[in-house]
């Protein structure tokens, strides 16, 4: 039997908004030609031009393929930051968790965010409007519920936050060994051991920003 056009046409797209957040994310907008994207992507120029029109329709769709993907985060967060039975330092503690083991798991999608801020000077005022704001208006009044701090005077330690989480999400496990000081080992061995001292550097930088600064215990 025949496969459907409608599911060849959504995969031959998935793939081409794939390659493309892969090289977008390392090179910007501006870095990298539709010939790239469609040599990654194995279809033809056309092919790119039929689905997006042109390069920066490609780069726009990129940018909000990566905010589906990270959609499920504000999800994941809120569910943490309602748990009543912890006390506010724990819960927090298991939010920034979330947040980083989150956004390793979604790099390129992070990376090219960050890219597009890096490119622009400032968050993509559709994406701001209609994504980051909500997200930070739901952050913010759940941790002025936990803290019974105004959720206005959180918001900048949230940002912060955020921002430090995701410079050591998109690192290479090299450099967060070097940044870790995790001295030369097994490659994989090197890797989870930074990964378990900069996850908790950034609970205890969190916490203290966000003025609730406690011990600070690795998960079993």
């Amino acid at each position: 039997m025949a496969r459907p056009v409608n599911a060849d046409a959504s995969a031959t797209r998935g793939r081409i908004l794939s390659s493309a957040l892969d090289l977008f994310a390392d090179g910007g907008m501006d870095g990298v030609t539709t010939r790239e994207v469609a040599a990654a992507a194995r279809v033809s120029l056309a092919m790119i031009h039929h689905y997006f029109g042109n390069k920066e329709g490609l780069y726009r769709a990129c940018l909000e393929s990566t905010q589906d993907e990270l959609r499920g985060l504000g999800g994941e967060l809120g569910a943490a930051l309602v748990e009543q039975s912890a006390a506010p330092s724990a819960i927090l503690a298991r939010a920034i968790r979330i947040g980083f083991q989150f956004a390793r798991a979604h790099r390129p999608a992070v990376r090219l965010m960050q890219r597009s801020i890096v490119d622009a000077g400032e968050v993509d005022p559709q994406i701001r409007a209609t994504r980051l704001v909500p997200f930070l208006d739901q952050i913010s009044d759940a941790l002025a519920l936990i803290t019974g701090r105004p959720a206005g005077r959180l918001r900048l330690a949230i940002q912060s936050t955020i921002f430090l989480v995701v410079r050591y999400a998109i690192s290479h496990d090299s450099e967060l060994a070097l940044l870790a000081a995790v001295p030369p080992a097994h490659a994989h061995s090197t890797s989870a051991a930074a990964l378990v001292l900069i996850e908790d550097h950034l609970v205890e930088a969190g916490l203290a920003m966000l003025g609730i600064a406690a011990p600070i215990t690795s998960p079993s």
